[in-house]
């Protein structure tokens, strides 16, 4: 008995700690539709119980397996706020019936695409976090229903109005609340490309109209016709139409569509406006459209073709390409003429002249050498033969026969075998005489070479040939060693011949340092200022017998008035680069240089001439100069090769104009 009591007593005290409140998993009671929900009575009970769980779902469970509570959980089909009640059926410590609101979300939802789509146009619709995503019931609101569906259907609604697509989840159970989706069409006019150009064809398209028959007019006044929904025209002109279309035969009012056509891309490029006959010319047609070109060369050939075509017209004549987009389907012809050369007897010298290999008409070359050559460089107007020979030293050598093309550079040089006469140490002439085309009454300069009477050359290193100098800055003159050679002498000369012909009145400096001379003043004094000037280096044995000379080297010292200063060096897109004191260094192919000219005297013209690599890039001209003003200028030159040789040249305009400024800079390619 006393056990017995105690017992109870037990059972009593864990009773009154126990809650008998319905708690859920979440605690939260707030889950989405299809998530599971838990409801758990904490109670020291023995006895079955039922749950209702407020939409119409009952569970009933056995006697509780565990000591002191009751679980039981439920997955609600439809959002909604519900009341969970948890029945006992019997009991002595806790209450029968408890109770418990949960509010049940909607997460679902219908996606579509495109975002603004029209009557007749396919729309592809997506059910989002359905719980069957397998197998949905699609009810499009225009009559069509879709069973045992995917989550993904396309529909297409053929006319307009207003619809509401419903999609029943839970295996299509169409007792379920459907996810709900509303969607209406108006009567309206598309049209694609969206950016049109003249001559392209723009598809038209009438959405939600009430009848297949539709009254179109384009707006650029084309004539109004009936066609049905769907067209294709063609817009002759840019500009902005107003497109309108109403239903044929009906009192709608027209639905209208803005559309801007753009102006004309299309083109013919030529690779070359002249060609000569079988010579094949390249013609591109910039931005067609495709798929392909039907071509019309002019000649009789006719084919389609790529945008790039490649033809050879095999008679001379002038051709008009044609070409029509699209293979022929647009109308609109491109045109391009070629003119093909042929050989004629109508031609005409327009330029030539005649030098030697080093660009110069006079050069030093050793005995035997073989590198020694003329040449004639001409531009003809017309297309046909030249003839002619070359003439060394008064008596005929070399004939040639050579075809030329309408406004090219035809280069005819002498023979490398046999090669120029170079046995016979002293003077040696060339000159050339042309025997075609008949009646052209050329005469050409007189080129002059001087054959030393031994084999050997002495190459020059310092200055270049054809050096600016200035006054103020006396230059150091360096050589290479020449073989056999014990000393050396210079010669500096206001005329070339003296040291062309090696005159035995010229005068020969000794060079003690061998390879190189430094000239004292008086020397440097004595050569000429602001006019070429010539010098050249021979080399003697130990008996003082000349063993070896260099060739002719031109220079000009400048009396320098004229100071010019580099203030900053910039790519074209403005980025400044670090002017070094040998070489600019830059990647750019374009160099933007700013500087001063500043000059002690008045001068009415001043102008500064910029040369890269020797050839002339730019020409300043100043205007009214006064004593010691800075005048800043501004020029680009290019920079594309691994070392470029800038030079500006200060000219004071006179008659003839005379170098008062320079200077040098040299640029690296990095």
């Amino acid at each position: 008995m006393k056990k017995m009591l105690f017992l109870l007593a037990i059972m009593t005290g864990l009773a009154e700690i126990l809650t008998t409140a319905i708690i859920t998993n979440p605690s939260s009671g707030t889950v989405n539709v299809g998530e599971a929900i838990g409801a758990r009575v904490d109670c020291l009970d023995f006895y079955s119980y039922t749950v209702f769980w407020g939409d119409g779902t009952i569970k009933s469970g056995p006697d509780s397996s565990v000591f002191y509570y009751a679980f039981t959980n439920h997955v609600y089909r439809n959002p909604g706020t519900y009341q969970i009640h948890f029945h006992r059926n019997g009991g002595y410590y806790c209450s029968n019936d408890e109770y418990r609101s949960v509010r049940i979300l909607e997460n679902r939802y219908i996606t579509f695409s495109p975002a603004q789509p029209g009557v007749g146009q396919p729309i592809t619709f997506t059910a989002v976090n359905f719980q069957t995503p397998a197998d949905i019931t699609w009810d499009m609101g225009d009559g069509t229903t879709y069973t045992h569906r995917g989550n993904v259907l396309t529909h297409t609604y053929q006319r307009a109005g207003s619809f509401t697509v419903r999609a029943f989840d839970w295996n299509g159970d169409m007792a379920t609340m459907p996810v709900s989706l509303p969607l209406a069409f108006r009567r309206a006019i598309a049209f694609s490309p969206a950016m049109p150009r003249v001559d392209e064809p723009v598809d038209i398209l009438a959405l939600g109209f009430q009848s297949a028959a539709i009254d179109w007019n384009f707006g650029d006044g084309s004539p109004q016709q009936t066609y049905s929904a769907a067209v294709s025209h063609r817009y002759q002109n840019p500009g902005t139409f107003l497109i309108t279309a109403k239903e044929s035969g009906m009192n709608i009012a027209p639905a209208t569509q803005a559309i801007t056509i753009l102006p004309e891309n299309r083109s013919l490029a030529l690779s070359t406006p002249e060609a000569r006959s079988d010579e094949p010319v390249t013609v591109t047609a910039v931005n067609f459209r495709g798929p392909g070109v039907l071509w019309d060369f002019g000649d009789g050939v006719i084919t389609s073709g790529p945008t790039v075509m490649t033809h050879s017209f095999k008679l001379p004549g002038i051709y008009t390409i044609t070409a029509r987009d699209e293979n022929g389907a647009s109308e609109k012809r491109f045109l391009v003429q070629v003119k093909i050369l042929g050989i004629s007897d109508q031609v005409n010298l327009e330029i030539a002249e005649i030098s030697l290999d080093n660009g110069k008409y006079y050069k030093v070359i050793p005995k035997n050498s073989r590198n020694i050559r003329a040449q004639l460089k001409m531009k003809m107007r017309g297309t046909g033969i030249v003839s002619g020979y070359w003439i060394v030293d008064g008596q005929p050598y070399q004939f040639f026969n050579e075809m030329v093309y309408q406004g090219q550079i035809k280069t005819i040089l002498t023979p490398e075998i046999p090669g120029l006469p170079a046995f016979d140490p002293g003077m040696h002439t060339v000159t050339v005489q042309l025997t075609r085309p008949a009646g052209e009454a050329v005469v050409f300069q007189t080129l002059r070479y001087f054959v030393l009477p031994f084999e050997n050359e002495i190459a020059v290193l310092s200055p270049r040939d054809g050096a600016i100098m200035r006054e103020n800055h006396m230059t150091e003159f360096t050589w290479e060693s020449a073989p056999g050679g014990s000393y050396y002498q210079i010669a500096f000369s206001d005329s070339l011949f003296p040291l062309l012909a090696n005159d035995e009145k010229q005068k020969w400096l000794d060079c003690p340092e061998r390879f190189r001379f430094t000239p004292d003043a008086q020397t440097w004094n004595a050569i000429g200022r602001n006019e070429w000037s010539y010098w050249k280096v021979r080399a003697m044995d130990s008996g003082k017998n000349i063993v070896a000379e260099s060739g002719v080297r031109e220079m000009k010292i400048i009396v320098i008035g004229a100071q010019i200063g580099i203030e900053k060096i910039t790519d074209m897109d403005g980025k400044g680069i670090d002017i070094g004191a040998s070489f600019t260094a830059a990647r750019a192919d374009h160099l933007l240089i700013q500087g001063t000219l500043t000059y002690p005297g008045d001068a009415e013209f001043l102008i500064i001439q910029v040369y890269a690599n020797d050839g002339q890039v730019d020409r300043l001209l100043f205007r009214d100069v006064k004593n010691g003003e800075v005048r800043r200028f501004e020029t680009s030159v290019p920079n594309k090769e691994n070392e470029s040789r800038v030079i500006f040249e200060v000219l004071k305009s006179s008659s003839p104009s005379v170098v008062i400024g320079f200077l040098e800079l040299m640029l690296k390619k990095k």
